[in-house]
C-alpha cells in the first residue's frame, strides 16, 4: 500500500468531502454508541477552507483508493490552527493523520505564527492520544453554549453608549477592516481577524458586527449565519472580540446583535465558543439563555492562545 501526501486542489473537493462525512459518522458513532444523523459539509464551507490557505491544505492518497484522508490549515496572523483533519477508519492507525499533521503545522511554522494550536473533543480518546503524544499541550475547554432563537424573545437594540452597524452595511469598510485588526491584536500580538471576516462575506455565509461606544470601535462579531453541514439551520458566532480598554459592556450588545442577525437569516440556533476560565462570559450567555451544547479540548503545539478571564476573544479553531 502506498500512501502520497500532496496539496490539496478545488477538483479534490468532492472526496473530501466524502471522506469527512465516514470520518466524523465513524468517529461520533464510536464514541457516543449512537449513529449520528451527521450530513456532507456545504460547498461552501470547503471551499471557504480551501481558500483560506490553499498551500495549507493536505489531501493523502492511496494508488488505487484515491483520497484518504485530508487536512485543512488556517493563519490568522500570527495565529494558525489545524482543522479539520479527516482520515478514512479503514486507513486509521498507518501514521497518515500524524503525517497530515506534521505537513498542516510545517506550512503554519513556514508561515511565521507564534501560536500554534488546534481543538478535538476530548471525548474522542483516539484522537486527543493522537495529538498529545505527537507533541501537542493541554490550553484548556473551550465549551460551545447554544442558544434557541425565538424571534418573540430576543432583544431589539443594544443597550447603553454601545452602537452596532454591520460591516457589509458600513460607509467606509476599509476603516472598519483596520479597525478589526487593531481590536485583533489587543487581544494577541499579531492575531488578525480580518481574513475570516472577509471569508464569511465573500461566500455569503453571514456578515461582521462592529461595535462602537464613545466615537471609537470597541468590538467585532463575526458571525457565520449558514451551517458547515447541509439540511442544518444553526448560526455561529465564529469571533466574538472586545478591545480590552473598553469601558462600558460590549459583549452582551454583540451578544445581542449576533441573535438578530441570525434570527433574521432563518438560522434556529446560535452558538458561541466561550473558554472554561472566562467565567465573565460564561455568566453573560448562561443569562442569554445560553446552554453548553458540546466542547473541546485547545491543544497547543507553540506559543499560547491567550485564554484569560478578562480577555474577550472568545473563537473556536474547530473546523
Amino acid at each position: 500500500m502506498n500512501i502520497s501526501i500532496r496539496k490539496m486542489v478545488k477538483d479534490d473537493l468532492a472526496d473530501v468531502k466524502g471522506v469527512d462525512l465516514v470520518t466524523w459518522t465513524s468517529l461520533s458513532e464510536k464514541s457516543r454508541g449512537l449513529k449520528p444523523r451527521l450530513t456532507p459539509r456545504t460547498d461552501e464551507n470547503l471551499l471557504s477552507y480551501l481558500r483560506s490557505d490553499p498551500d495549507g491544505a493536505f489531501v493523502a492518497c492511496e494508488d488505487f483508493a484515491g483520497i484518504v484522508g485530508s487536512v485543512f490549515s488556517h493563519v490568522w496572523g500570527s495565529t494558525g490552527w489545524v482543522g479539520p483533519l479527516s482520515v478514512l477508519p479503514s486507513y486509521q492507525d498507518m501514521g497518515i493523520g500524524k503525517e497530515l499533521l506534521r505537513d498542516s503545522i510545517t506550512y503554519l511554522e513556514d508561515e511565521h505564527c507564534n501560536d500554534i494550536g488546534l481543538e478535538t473533543m476530548p471525548e474522542i480518546q483516539d484522537n486527543l492520544g493522537m495529538y498529545l503524544k505527537f507533541g501537542l499541550r493541554s490550553e484548556g475547554l473551550i465549551l460551545v453554549l447554544g442558544r434557541k432563537l425565538d424571534s418573540m424573545d430576543l432583544q431589539d437594540e443594544p443597550v447603553g453608549n454601545v452602537t452596532v452597524e454591520l460591516l457589509s452595511e458600513s460607509s467606509d469598510k476599509q476603516a472598519m477592516k483596520d479597525e478589526i485588526r487593531r481590536i485583533s491584536g489587543s487581544l494577541r500580538t499579531g492575531l488578525d481577524y480580518t481574513k475570516e471576516s472577509e471569508l464569511v462575506r465573500d461566500y455569503f455565509m453571514g456578515d461582521t458586527i462592529v461595535a462602537s461606544a464613545r466615537n471609537r470601535v470597541v468590538g467585532f462579531s463575526i458571525v457565520q449565519t449558514t451551517s458547515r453541514r447541509t439540511d442544518m439551520s444553526g448560526a455561529i458566532a465564529r469571533v466574538v472580540a472586545v478591545d480590552p480598554s473598553a469601558q462600558d459592556d460590549v459583549l452582551e450588545p454583540l451578544m445581542a446583535s449576533a441573535e438578530l442577525l441570525a434570527a433574521d437569516a432563518g438560522a434556529t440556533e446560535v452558538t458561541v465558543a466561550i473558554p472554561i476560565d472566562c467565567r465573565r462570559a460564561l455568566d453573560a450567555a448562561f443569562s442569554r439563555k445560553y446552554n453548553v451544547v458540546r466542547s473541546f479540548e485547545r491543544l497547543m503545539w507553540a506559543g499560547s492562545s491567550g485564554i484569560g478571564e478578562r480577555v474577550f476573544n472568545l473563537c473556536s479553531w474547530s473546523g
